[in-house]
């Protein structure tokens, strides 16, 4: 359960006592989907320039969103 009567803008909320765990991990599964896009929207010569092959970038974007790297801790 998520509690804005803490905050003048509405849109921004606070978790309530308990829920911290579950909004890290939603917000840290939208982030990771966020990045796995933007890394399949790359073209060659970008992933070039980060040192990441065209295979191991589809690779990384076809994973779930959920299948979060381990040392996230998530």
């Amino acid at each position: 359960m998520l509690n804005a009567t803490h905050s003048s803008n509405p849109f921004i909320v606070a978790p309530v006592a308990g829920h911290a765990p579950l909004l890290k991990r939603l917000l840290a599964w939208g982030s990771l989907m966020r990045q796995r896009r933007a890394l399949a929207r790359l073209d060659a010569r970008l992933l070039d320039d980060i040192g990441v092959s065209q295979n191991a970038a589809k690779s990384e974007a076809q994973r779930p969103f959920w299948d979060a790297p381990r040392h996230w801790g998530i």
